[in-house]
């Protein structure tokens, strides 16, 4: 298992090096093509290991991270002082202090600094599955007008090794300089382009994320002093006895790397960095981190205080962030927002803990790493080869890009229809609020997961409908021809999509359970052959099958249907006037975004203050 786990995180690594070294296009393309089966073989074989296992790793190693903490932290003060940031000055400093502290807190633990469980390998393998191809993709994309192409997916690359780490570690200090080492790399990456705009989204994000860093510093300095734990497994062996206000700053700081409001700021300024950037920071890396950490500590929080105000504040932005997006018009923002609507969702179901609350989070995450990777892609593929980046310059897009459309179709669909995951995940979930009802405190969860959804559904139809509009009388469509990594990036999740889809039931039972068996109790899950139980509920295959064959026939019907409308008015004297097909406009939402912020703010506070207990 040691082997398998070390080649999952130095894999991506030395093949970034040897990427970055070259800087020629065949050897760019080949060894990135060379990582998907590479990684994919390795991750699978971790999966298949009897886990959890406890890796201890060398002395020099643990010394080794000491020194990259403190070469990092120095790093971001470097970089405060050079763009002129007072903030990321400062919170470079208030870490490294922070960080020394720490360091001299710290007695020496038999505990092992690695911890692999079935949660950790099921993020190996998004990250392979999911993670790899959006590489493959930038190979292609950064040949569109871009500079550094070598360079950039280099970094692509090294970012998948280092999301492996993350979610491999168990020491927290460990897991402080991972944290933080995404930060970095979302920095890097969102700040790529060098331009004005890029490099004040790219300092906006580095300081908006070293709060989550301080957040862990803190938590670690708490834990250490009270309990004199800083391993995950110290914490979840002694659930009782662990200070809930560390818990408290850890959730803060997955807040943070979710970009929940009102640090939302972050991710929305990372659209303007290169399409694959959004892809990867949004399906298999950084944002992950958020739920990957409230499933960590879903045990010891179940049920406090702290969860319900997690709950409350991660519902909150689940239906806020899903209005917002009402009102953007550009399409990777949209994107963005419904990201940050379902992190909301995902965090929420992990606060809630139950057997089914976790088995939704899980069902959430991977469903949704798939659909945000895809519809990326076909941001940039809209981006780079038909010059289409707002809503408003979709109207018609069916007549050049049918193809592209009809991928961004079905992305759309898997986000919100039976029998994609992210509907079983919001039906899991209402299943399970529904036995609440009785406790006053939750009944607001059955609020936000309709309202959320309905919002988010809505958002999906507004981008449809514009986009499939024709012009009157059409009689054929231009296929427009794709560059064959573009095809093979999309067919790739098409096709996984559909095939995790179709065997849903046996999917959720024989891959998710065990994941989710590393948090809690196994739910009353279970597949009958193809179909799928939950309690006294069932989505039988032939119902799974059904409303698939549909939902892809809908996906289809605007290629071949042609509506035809009476163009001329009876006191016109026959001259046809155009007629404009356009969407409900949410505009007058927009105005209401600060409060929604403000009152974030506030939510965030009581998440701290008063869920972790300092009052």
């Amino acid at each position: 298992m040691e082997l398998l786990v070390t080649l999952n995180i130095v894999l991506p690594w030395i093949i970034a090096f040897l990427i970055f070294v070259a800087k020629k296009d065949i050897i760019t393309n080949s060894l990135t093509l060379l990582t998907l089966p590479l990684l994919m073989v390795v991750s699978y074989y971790a999966y298949l290991q009897n886990t959890p296992v406890l890796i201890d790793t060398p002395h020099w190693v643990d010394v080794a991270m000491v020194v990259y903490d403190f070469g990092l932290l120095a790093y971001f003060l470097y970089e405060g002082i050079k763009k002129k940031s007072f903030l990321v000055s400062i919170l470079a400093i208030l870490q490294i202090l922070f960080l020394i502290i720490v360091m001299n807190m710290m007695n020496h633990s038999s505990t092992a600094n690695l911890y692999v469980d079935n949660i950790t390998t099921m993020f190996y393998l998004i990250v392979a599955v999911i993670g790899v191809p959006i590489a493959i993709f930038a190979t292609k994309y950064m040949e569109y007008d871009e500079k550094d192409k070598h360079k950039f997916v280099a970094i692509v690359i090294w970012f998948l090794g280092v999301m492996n780490f993350a979610v491999s570690v168990n020491n927290i200090e460990w897991f402080f300089a991972l944290f933080e080492t995404t930060t970095l790399a979302s920095f890097v990456m969102i700040g790529f382009r060098k331009d004005t705009e890029a490099t004040n989204n790219a300092v906006l994000a580095l300081w908006m994320n070293q709060i989550g860093g301080i957040a862990i510093l803190i938590a670690l300095m708490i834990l250490i002093k009270i309990n004199g734990y800083y391993h995950f497994t110290d914490l979840l062996n002694n659930p009782t006895i662990v200070a809930m206000s560390a818990l408290g700053f850890l959730s803060l700081s997955a807040l943070v790397k979710g970009a929940q409001m009102p640090f939302h700021k972050w991710l929305l300024g990372a659209m303007v960095a290169p399409t694959p950037v959004s892809a990867i920071l949004h399906s298999a890396t950084m944002v992950k981190i958020a739920p990957y950490l409230i499933l960590r500590i879903a045990p010891i929080i179940k049920g406090t205080l702290l969860a319900k105000l997690l709950i409350v504040t991660t519902g909150y932005v689940f239906v806020v962030a899903a209005i917002i997006a009402l009102t953007q018009d550009n399409f990777k923002k949209i994107l963005a927002y419904s990201t940050i609507s379902l992190l909301g969702l995902m965090m929420l179901s992990a606060a809630v803990a139950t057997p089914i609350a976790i088995t939704a989070s899980i069902v959430l995450i991977i469903f949704h790493a798939f659909a945000k990777g895809f519809l990326f892609v076909e941001a940039g593929v809209l981006e780079k080869v038909f010059h289409v980046k707002y809503i408003k310059d979709m109207r018609r897009l069916i007549e050049k890009a049918p193809l592209t459309l009809m991928f961004i179709f079905f992305g759309f669909l898997t986000m919100t229809f039976v029998p994609f995951g992210t509907f079983i995940g919001k039906w899991m979930m209402i299943e399970e609020v529904s036995n609440f009802l009785s406790h006053g405190s939750y009944i607001i969860l059955i609020l936000y997961i309709g309202a959320g959804s309905a919002f988010l559904s809505i958002l999906y139809m507004k981008v449809l409908g514009v986009s499939v509009r024709k012009a009157h009388g059409i009689a054929h469509i231009n296929w427009t021809s794709l560059p064959l990594r573009f095809n093979f990036v999309s067919i790739w999740y098409y096709g996984w999509l559909l095939l995790i889809t179709i065997f849903i039931a046996p999917f959720i039972t024989d891959f998710v359970m065990p994941v989710v068996g590393a948090v809690s109790e196994l739910p009353e899950i279970y597949a009958d052959g193809l179909s799928l139980h939950m309690y006294n509920s069932v989505l039988p295959f032939w119902q799974i099958i059904g409303a698939l064959t549909i939902l892809l026939l809908i996906h289809a019907l605007p290629y071949f249907v042609h509506f035809k409308v009476d163009t001329t008015h009876p006191y016109s004297c026959g001259e046809v006037f155009p007629k404009h097909m356009g969407t409900w406009s949410f505009e007058c939402l927009s105005k209401y975004e600060g409060y929604f912020v403000a009152f974030s703010v506030a939510l965030f506070i009581m998440v701290v203050v008063l869920g972790g207990g300092l009052l």
